[in-house]
C-alpha cells in the first residue's frame, strides 16, 4: 500500500511550521497511477455539494460552545412561545417562560460552516410563523433555523423596542445572596438607585402571559417585575469587565478576573445565572481591581493586582491590601499561590510568603531569586514552582534551598504560566511546551514547540492524558498518548483567538479571554477533535 499526501501550500520565505491540518490523504494500492490532482478535485467538487462539509461547525452541538460577556447594557426585549428573549451588547439571554429559569445565552453561536458572533445585539424578534429568532448586531442581522438549529445571514423587520416604565411602590430583590451585598430601590417610575446611589435608567420591555413585565435597567441587567404583587427580581447580567486572565472557584462562586481597570471582579454562580461584583472604588480595603492572578484558599480569595496583594472574604466581600510596606518586594504582584495559611507572592521584584494566621508577611531573600522578576507559581507539598523571565525554579519547601533547572530540547526562555501534577510539571515557556518528570527533573517526551506554530502560551492546563494550552492564536490540545495536536479557534466558536486562562469545569473547559469566557465541551467521544 502507497500513501498519497495532498501537502499544503507554503509561500516562500515564510518559516513558520507547516501545518497538516485540513491536508487529504488517500491509499494507492502498488501499480496504481498517480491520479494525486484528480482526487483532490473530487474532493473539493463533493465538499461544494454537501451542505456544511467546507466548514468546522456541523461537527458541534449548538450548545457545545457557549459564551459569556457584558451583558448590563439591554437594547431589547422581546416573547417568544416559551421564552423571553433580551438583547444587549454581549449577546442575546433567554428566559425559559415555563420552567422559570435560563437558558445558555446566545453569545457567539453554531453557524452553517463557521461561528456566528451575535455581540452588539440591536433588536431581537421572535418570528411566529417559523417558530424562529432574528437578532440584529452592529454587524448584520442573523436568522436561526431551529430545524438545522444554526444561524445564518438573513433579513428581518424588526419591531420597535417598547420602552419601559414601572408603577410606584414596588419591591426589589436580589436573585440570591451575594458578596457584594447590594442593594436597589426604586426612585420615581423611571429609574433605579443601588446602594451606592447610582442612577440606573430604564430601557426596553415587554409583559409576558404570566403578568411579568420584563423591563431592561441600563449597567445592570434585567427586571422581572411581578405586576399584581409590585415586587421583582433585578438580576445582574454577565461579566463586570470583560478581560479574563484567571478564573478560580470558591465557597460556591466562579471567580473571574482581569485587567478591568474601571469595572471590577466578577463572581458568578453558573447554574443558577446569579452574577455579582466587587469595585475598587466602592470596596473598603480593596485599592485596584487591575488582576493578574488568582488563589483560594478557604474562605478567602487572594489577588495580585497592580497594587499589591488584596485579601477578600468571599461571603461578605471585605478586603484588605498587603504592600511593600508589610513586607511585598513590590506592590505590582504578578502571582499568587496558596496551600492552607502559606501564601506565596510573586512580584516584578522578588518573592515574599503570607502567613495568613498571622497575617505576617516575609520577604524570601534566596540570592537566587533576589531581584527575579516572577510571571507564576504552583505549589504541591514538597516544592514551589516559580516561572520568570531567567525560566523554571524549585524551592524546596522544607529546606528553603533550591535553583534553576536547566532548559532542555530547544523550549527555552521565560515560563508564563505552570501547572503541577502528581508526577510532572507542565511548563508554558517562550519557546514552547515544556513537561518535566518530578522524580528526575528530566523532560518528559519531545518538547512542544515546533506545533504551535510560534504561538506564545499564555495558560496551561493537564486533564488526564491531555493538555490544554492557551495562546494567542487560540486553543491547543495535545493528546498525549497520540501525540496528536488540536487547534481551536473563533471560527469553531471561541470568543476570542487570545486565550489568557483555563480551568476545568467536569466534562467542560472554562475558558478565559480579553473579551470575555467560553465554556465548551471538550468530552464528547463522538466527535473527531
Amino acid at each position: 500500500m502507497q500513501f498519497l499526501t495532498v501537502y499544503p501550500v507554503k509561500r516562500a520565505g515564510d518559516r513558520r511550521p507547516v501545518s497538516l491540518e485540513g491536508t487529504a490523504v488517500a491509499f494507492m494500492p502498488p501499480g496504481t497511477r498517480n491520479t494525486g490532482p484528480m482526487l483532490l478535485y473530487f474532493i473539493l467538487f463533493i465538499s461544494l455539494l454537501v451542505p456544511g462539509t467546507a466548514g468546522s461547525q456541523q461537527q458541534y452541538d449548538q450548545y457545545d460552545w457557549v459564551s459569556y460577556a457584558d451583558f448590563h447594557q439591554v437594547t431589547d426585549v422581546t416573547l417568544g412561545r416559551e421564552e423571553a428573549y433580551i438583547a444587549t451588547t454581549g449577546g442575546v439571554l433567554r428566559w425559559n417562560l415555563y420552567r422559570q429559569s435560563w437558558e445558555e445565552p446566545w453569545v457567539v453561536v453554531r453557524g452553517r460552516t463557521e461561528a456566528v458572533d451575535l455581540r452588539d445585539a440591536l433588536n431581537v424578534d421572535y418570528i411566529t410563523e417559523t417558530n424562529s429568532v432574528a437578532v440584529a448586531t452592529a454587524h448584520g442581522t442573523y436568522l436561526y433555523n431551529p430545524t438545522a438549529e444554526y444561524w445564518e445571514p438573513g433579513e428581518h423587520n424588526f419591531d420597535l423596542a417598547v420602552q419601559g416604565s414601572i408603577p410606584g411602590a414596588i419591591f426589589l430583590d436580589p436573585p440570591g445572596p451575594l458578596v457584594s451585598g447590594r442593594n436597589y430601590f426604586q426612585q420615581g417610575n423611571n429609574v433605579i438607585m443601588d446602594s451606592q446611589l447610582r442612577q440606573h435608567g430604564l430601557g426596553p420591555s415587554a409583559t409576558d402571559d404570566w403578568g411579568y413585565q420584563w423591563v431592561g435597567v441600563q449597567g445592570v441587567g434585567i427586571l422581572r417585575l411581578d405586576t399584581r404583587l409590585l415586587r421583582g427580581t433585578l438580576w445582574e447580567l454577565g461579566l463586570y469587565g470583560a478581560d479574563v486572565r484567571d478564573v478560580i472557584r470558591g465557597e460556591g462562586w466562579t471567580v473571574l478576573a482581569g485587567h478591568n481597570r474601571n469595572q471590577g471582579i466578577t463572581f458568578w454562580k453558573q447554574g443558577q445565572m446569579i452574577w455579582d461584583h466587587l469595585e475598587a472604588r466602592y470596596t473598603a480595603g480593596l485599592e485596584s481591581v487591575w488582576i493578574n492572578d488568582l488563589a483560594v484558599t478557604g474562605k478567602w480569595l487572594l489577588a495580585a493586582t497592580d497594587a499589591g496583594l488584596a485579601q477578600i472574604d468571599l461571603k461578605n466581600g471585605t478586603s484588605r491590601m498587603y504592600t511593600l510596606f508589610q513586607g511585598l518586594w513590590s506592590n505590582r504582584s504578578t502571582a499568587v499561590a496558596a496551600d492552607e495559611d502559606t501564601v506565596w507572592i510573586g512580584t516584578e521584584n522578588g518573592l515574599s510568603v503570607l502567613d495568613l494566621a498571622k497575617k505576617e508577611v516575609k520577604r524570601i531573600t534566596t540570592p537566587d531569586l533576589a531581584n527575579r522578576g516572577v510571571y507564576t507559581l504552583a505549589v504541591d507539598p514538597e516544592a514551589l514552582w516559580i516561572g520568570g523571565e531567567a525560566g523554571l525554579y524549585r524551592l524546596d519547601r522544607a529546606t528553603g534551598t533550591g535553583g534553576w533547572l536547566e532548559p532542555e530540547g530547544g523550549v527555552a526562555g521565560p515560563v508564563y504560566d505552570l501547572q503541577v501534577t502528581p508526577g510532572e510539571v507542565i511548563a508554558g515557556r517562550f519557546g514552547g511546551l515544556e513537561i518535566i518528570r518530578k522524580a528526575d527533573l528530566e523532560m518528559a517526551g519531545f518538547p512542544a514547540e515546533a506545533f504551535l506554530a510560534g504561538s506564545s502560551i499564555q495558560a496551561v492546563l493537564a486533564l488526564d492524558s491531555l493538555v490544554w494550552v492557551g495562546t494567542d492564536r487560540g486553543l491547543w490540545k495535545l493528546d498525549r498518548p497520540r501525540n496528536r495536536w488540536h487547534q481551536y479557534t473563533t471560527r469553531d466558536g471561541l470568543i476570542s483567538d487570545e486565550v489568557t486562562a483555563l480551568y476545568p469545569d467536569g466534562d467542560h473547559l472554562l475558558i478565559g479571554t480579553p473579551e470575555g469566557v467560553t465554556r465548551f465541551f471538550w468530552n464528547d467521544p463522538t466527535r473527531g477533535d
